[in-house]
């Protein structure tokens, strides 16, 4: 997959992902935002109920007390039977209890009861017998003394208004007010539907309202089937039996709800307010709907920004790409752009400079492999070219030694030796041994044709079987008897040392060819090292040798030319430690 192409898909995956914690995160913040102000709603609604309902309940107890003072209901209550004049008294007592229904809209209807058995009621009563005043808690009444006692939801067996109705009742015991005995008892009874208009709203059905006692008994809700049944749900039972108030959401039914929660202290009683969960998501397809459209735009938008900005950035990559294919295809001619100043470009600048560092190490190395070819070439032309003059010699020096002329024989033997070890069978190194007696051989004739001169030969003992490269040294004993010592009329000195020396953890052998000649000059020694010097005139010069040396052996090694005019000269030769190892017909092991 090209650059682009990824740089494109991480980035619409990268937007994809914000985008989607972004709309989760944004969801999310809305609905507990959403969440908490249903709470404080339904937490300020069921305050309000609970206050409407303590306002009722305070209101219809004090209503309760009026008939505990009214004097015709003590004097009828007082007595064992009602005579017939005390028409009067009864008439009293229902136009006390027409009033309290009257004046108190939330009373439904009202009972007094005395302790004979005698049963006076509101005139939308029918069927109140004593049997079925049982379902109200005398014990409860009685020992409340003449306190008000709130009862659970009940459902009498006579109608009120021709109707069978579920009661909330508050009940008392009528004290005698002379004798403080009780006379009877007062039942005032309200209908729970009163109670249930209080909360009831058009989504009364999806957010019940429920007013529970101690145990859990449901005695008022919006939802009729629901009145004096206990809440099913163990965990909302709980939970409403031991707060006093707050909010939480809870699984009833298979529904989530929102459950608010206040006490009504006084009557032990809690009013429960259940709100569904989808309700508050009512409307949340509109801002989905506009996440939706916004989630759209930005992906897009993305895309675009995208590939206009993933083509920018590539672009100069996808050159740099084609211009390293065409290097490698060996077009070293091509250059990448480096225009910006950023890592592309940056980059580019130096793929630039690598391409020119290995253009010059090609014509570099291209250079040194035809420089080492044609000293090769000299090295074998040279080693060919005395070969029948070796071979001439050898015939010559049979035919010395057969008429006995020994110093002709000698002479020509060493010149044999010194032509032998030249050609050395083609090798490139040679035993330092060879090569002393190379020297050796070429030293002795010299000395025939130059009377005065002397030489010696000093090698360190062990360096005889290091290998160095053919005729290293006698060029530079040529060139110091020719061009130092043959001039001097009193003769002069060649000396050769051989040794090795340690720099470090290097070993390397080293060879001083050192004379007592005319010396050299500033300028001459500079020839020397330049293409156009003397050297060259005389087959293996200095400058020859020094080459061949770095060529194989790297720039670290060769000739190092010390000299002053009339001083003599001397030349260090610096090599590798090279031996021959046993059983390779030409290997080499460095020390």
């Amino acid at each position: 997959m090209p650059l682009r192409q990824k740089i494109l898909i991480s980035n619409i995956l990268i937007v994809s992902l914000a985008l989607v914690i972004f709309i989760i995160s944004i969801h999310r913040i809305v609905f507990n935002q959403t969440l908490e102000r249903t709470s404080a709603s339904s937490q300020q609604e069921v305050k309000l109920i609970k206050q409407s309902m303590e306002t009722v309940f305070q209101s219809v107890q004090n209503f309760s007390k009026f008939a505990l003072i009214n004097q015709d209901t003590q004097k009828v209550l007082s007595r064992d039977t009602v005579a017939s004049d005390d028409v009067s008294a009864l008439k009293s007592i229902h136009n006390t209890l027409a009033a309290m229904l009257e004046t108190e809209p939330n009373i439904d209807s009202v009972i007094i009861e005395s302790l004979s058995g005698e049963l006076y009621y509101t005139s939308n009563l029918t069927g109140v017998t004593l049997q079925s005043l049982g379902i109200y808690p005398k014990e409860a009444i009685d020992a409340a003394k003449g306190g008000a006692v709130w009862g659970d939801t009940l459902q009498p067996s006579f109608l009120s208004g021709m109707k069978k109705k579920n009661m909330i009742s508050v009940c008392r015991v009528i004290m005698s007010m002379e004798k403080g005995t009780p006379l009877g008892y007062i039942y005032v009874n309200i209908d729970e539907r009163t109670l249930a208009r209080m909360y009831h709203n058009e989504h009364s059905n999806q957010n019940p309202t429920l007013v529970i006692n101690q145990d859990g008994i449901i005695i008022s809700s919006n939802e009729a089937s629901l009145v004096s049944q206990a809440i099913q749900d163990d965990s909302l039972a709980k939970w409403a039996s031991s707060a006093s108030e707050g909010s939480r959401t809870d699984q009833v039914d298979g529904m989530r709800y929102l459950v608010s929660l206040q006490s009504l202290d006084p009557y032990g009683l809690k009013v429960v307010h259940l709100v569904t969960t989808s309700e508050l998501t009512y409307g949340y397809w509109k801002i989905a709907l506009l996440m939706v459209g916004f989630g759209l735009i930005s992906m897009l938008s993305a895309a675009f920004l995208s590939f206009v900005f993933s083509r920018l950035l590539t672009r100069p990559l996808s050159q740099l790409s084609e211009v390293i294919v065409e290097v490698g295809a060996g077009n070293f001619d091509v250059r990448a752009s480096a225009e910006t100043q950023d890592e592309i470009g940056r980059l580019g600048a130096t793929f630039n400079e690598m391409v020119e560092h290995i253009q010059g190490l090609m014509l570099r190395i291209e250079g040194e492999e035809k420089t080492k070819r044609l000293l090769e070439l000299r090295l074998l032309y040279s080693q060919i070219k005395p070969h029948f003059l070796y071979n001439t010699l050898d015939t010559i020096r049979a035919m010395a030694v057969m008429t006995n002329a020994k110093e002709i024989s000698s002479i020509l033997k060493a010149l044999g030796e010194f032509y032998r070890i030249s050609l050395s069978n083609g090798q490139e190194l040679i035993a330092a041994a060879q090569e002393k007696k190379h020297l050796e051989s070429y030293l002795y004739i010299q000395q025939i044709r130059f009377k005065k001169l002397d030489y010696r030969i000093s090698f360190e003992p062990g360096i005889e079987a290091c290998q160095v490269p053919t005729m290293l040294l006698q060029p530079l004993v040529e060139n110091a008897i020719h061009h130092g010592i043959r001039g001097m009329p009193d003769g002069g000195l060649c000396e050769i040392i051989g040794y090795t020396e340690r720099t470090g953890e290097q070993s390397n052998l080293c060879f001083i060819v050192r004379d007592n000649g005319k010396g050299m000059s500033e300028e001459e020694k500079r020839l020397i090292w330049s293409d156009n010097g003397e050297e060259e005139v005389y087959s293996f010069g200095l400058k020859n040798i020094q080459d061949r040396i770095q060529l194989r052996f790297g720039e670290s090694y060769g000739i190092v030319l010390t000299s002053e005019p009339g001083n003599g000269v001397e030349v260090q030769v610096r090599l590798p430690l090279i031996l021959k190892t046993s059983g390779q017909e030409e290997g080499t092991a460095r020390l």
